[in-house]
């Protein structure tokens, strides 16, 4: 839905699905998922780095075909897993 510049809605409160004689005898998991992982909006941020900091963050984007923007939001997802 994000991709297609949808908003995802909010769900509706689980007892609703409890009570749905479709999902009768089910097992049920809950899985809390924050928003902001689910944000694609851009931010133009200023970032400071020692210039041997920078000299590498362009050496490891260029060896991956990426922007510099693109390099730092790979390494912070990925950091974050």
């Amino acid at each position: 839905m994000i991709e297609d510049g949808g908003t995802i809605p909010p769900p509706p409160p689980k007892e609703e699905h409890y009570a749905d004689q479709e999902f009768a005898g089910w097992t049920w998991g809950i899985v809390e998922i924050d928003p902001m992982r689910l944000d694609e909006s851009v931010d133009r941020v200023n970032v400071t780095l020692p210039r041997r900091v920078l000299a590498r963050l362009e050496a490891i984007a260029n060896a991956h075909g990426e922007s510099r923007s693109g390099t730092i939001a790979h390494l912070a997802l990925r950091a974050d897993s």
